[in-house]
């Protein structure tokens, strides 16, 4: 990987050999805008001095410089110079600020649900996951969770690209078409068998007998730690919950009838800290494993999954003066690794080069490893380019707010700006339950001052230590609360 060091200009041989200094405008060359707030941000040679519209503008170590102007209305002339020394660079272009008109927004049209004219009887497929409803975003639709293949259900409306299908009397979701074959038994309701808590390991086993498989949903809690499995088309018939022997992190098991048929399973944990878990289905019977805390809390002694966003021909953000995330993401991860395994961790990274690597592999890669967490880093991109826009941390499970609230801390130490702690995030990598998980998001690779604090190596190394920081200080506060 190429190193992300900057050379200064300096009026050596070889920048003395160019004519003229480089000056590339990187945002605001545009025909006509709507807003009178307007930025330009261009790139020069490192060390150069530069003016947008006469006035001196800072240059970062990057190159990047940009300036936030206030047009008239109609005709704007800006006018970019650079300098290195008696050589010189200029660029003249207009901008038309029409107050009164507004951008031609692309056309966007309405997830709309149209109902079938018979219901569909049809069949989950692996991979298969249900949304809350029928919209989306570049991230997707909103996810309740994965469920198990060979999950027979009833599809009542469809769009283009989703079947709206009713789990219950009264509750109904949304399912990816490509996820999902036509034909199956369809929905009905079923009583529940007996149930059973056992020891099998590294993990406690419940099981819950149906006579036919049904979709399900969970969540996690945190006051007090409990997993809760929803059944949907269930009615409880089980007369008994037998305990095989001790559960090493289940405290106690029950089931709640929320509605006519809907049963909850009720998973009840010792301790304040969840360390992931699994459902699905084993014949018809429905299998939740609740993985056990680790028996020792020392790095020297876990397997920390970490993720480099991006990778290959998936650039990610690409800063003003030419930085890619995905090199960023990857530096910034080894650095992470080779701190960890100083300390004795085994470390799994889903790509150690610039690899593309899938969203599904990814996740097999740390599945198949049994992780103990996994932390994912990427950089951020949008917002004003001018300004610092600071780092946030993302989570999707609930159990999983302890660790992201760990790392956001000690990325803020760094004295960064602070961009959030952000939950139910839709993230791919956020999606399993198997172990804690979290993602980074260090800095914004739009922000010019942030560019130039990413393009440092000794800053992403800083950056590396906050994390492995916050990974450490997670393990205490658990190790604190046994």
């Amino acid at each position: 990987m190429k190193k992300l060091a900057l050379t200064l200009c300096l009026g050596v041989a070889l920048t003395s050999q160019a004519a003229s200094p480089k000056l590339e405008i990187y945002r605001g060359e545009k025909d006509t805008v709507f807003s009178a707030t307007h930025y330009v941000i261009a790139v020069t040679d490192p060390g150069c001095t530069a003016t947008i519209n006469g006035e001196d503008t800072h240059v970062y170590k990057t190159g990047s410089f940009g300036s936030k102007l206030t047009l008239k209305p109609g005709k704007n002339n800006i006018d970019v110079k650079v300098a290195d020394g008696k050589k010189k660079a200029e660029k003249k272009f207009t901008v038309f600020y029409n107050p009164d008109g507004k951008p031609a927004a692309e056309e966007v049209l309405p997830e709309i649900t149209r109902p079938l004219m018979h219901p569909l009887d049809i069949t989950t497929l692996p991979g298969a996951y249900l949304q809350n409803g029928n919209g989306g975003d570049r991230l997707g639709g909103s996810k309740m969770g994965f469920v198990a293949e060979d999950i027979p259900m009833t599809a009542v409306g469809e769009t283009d690209n989703l079947y709206k299908v009713q789990l219950s009397d009264t509750r109904y979701a949304y399912l990816p078409k490509e996820y999902a074959k036509e034909g199956g038994e369809g929905r009905s309701t079923v009583n529940s068998g007996s149930w059973s808590i056992s020891n099998i390991g590294n993990a406690d086993r419940v099981t819950v007998s149906l006579p036919r498989r049904v979709p399900y949903y969970y969540v996690t809690e945190l006051d007090p730690s409990t997993l809760k499995v929803y059944l949907f088309g269930v009615t409880n018939n089980s007369n008994w919950i037998t305990q095989r022997n001790e559960p090493g992190m289940i405290d106690y098991v029950d089931f709640a009838q929320d509605d006519s048929d809907v049963l909850t399973l009720i998973i009840r944990m010792k301790e304040k800290y969840q360390w992931g878990f699994t459902v699905g289905y084993q014949g018809n019977n429905i299998v939740i494993d609740v993985r056990h805390r680790p028996q020792s809390l020392a790095l020297k002694d876990l397997t920390i999954g970490l993720d480099a966003g991006h990778g290959e021909k998936y650039l990610g953000a690409v800063s003003p003066s030419g930085i890619t995330e995905k090199e960023v993401n990857l530096d910034i991860v080894k650095k992470i690794a080779a701190i960890l395994e100083k300390e004795g961790a085994k470390v799994v990274l889903s790509r150690p080069g610039d690899d593309n690597v899938s969203m599904t592999e990814r996740k097999r890669i740390f599945r198949e490893a049994g992780v103990d967490l996994m932390v994912s880093v990427h950089n951020n991109s949008s917002g004003d380019p001018l300004g610092l826009m600071g780092t946030s941390v993302y989570y999707k499970h609930l159990s999983n707010r302890p660790l992201a609230k760990a790392l956001h801390s000690s990325m803020l130490s760094l004295g960064v700006a602070d961009f959030g702690l952000t939950g139910n995030f839709n993230f791919s990598l956020n999606g399993p339950t198997d172990y804690p998980n979290a993602l980074v998001e260090g800095l914004f690779m739009s922000s010019l001052p942030e560019e130039e604090m990413l393009a440092d190596p000794d800053f992403r190394t800083k950056m590396a230590e906050k994390v492995v920081e916050g990974i450490k200080n997670y393990l205490k506060e658990v190790e604190k609360s046994l």
